[in-house]
């Protein structure tokens, strides 16, 4: 079974656990995995990255994530950031499922 029970718990929990876990930490952790020895990632691209994943983001990923998955997208095409903040606003009565933290 899947982490959601509902599509709606997964709209109101994915963007934000997103939000959250992508994080510069976990960036430059991933990138220190991939780099060869003797070598680190730039703390500046860490930052870079984390500035990239903000609301907007997340809504964007959410909004192309139901394109992909189910040919259309439930926070619709147009205005989709503030129609997932309304979404998200909805969080009363949906379970928050916090992600990797």
């Amino acid at each position: 079974m899947g982490k959601y029970a509902s599509h709606e718990e997964f709209g109101i929990n994915a963007p934000i656990n997103y939000r959250e876990d992508t994080t510069s930490e976990s960036f430059l952790k991933g990138m220190s995995a991939v780099c060869p020895p003797g070598m680190k990632p730039k703390v500046s691209r860490g930052k870079k990255f984390e500035e990239k994943t903000d609301f907007k983001a997340s809504a964007r990923w959410h909004k192309n994530f139901d394109v992909a998955m189910f040919g259309g997208s439930d926070i619709g095409t147009s205005d989709y950031e503030s129609k997932q903040m309304s979404l998200e606003g909805k969080i009363n009565g949906v379970k928050r499922i916090p992600g990797r933290h």
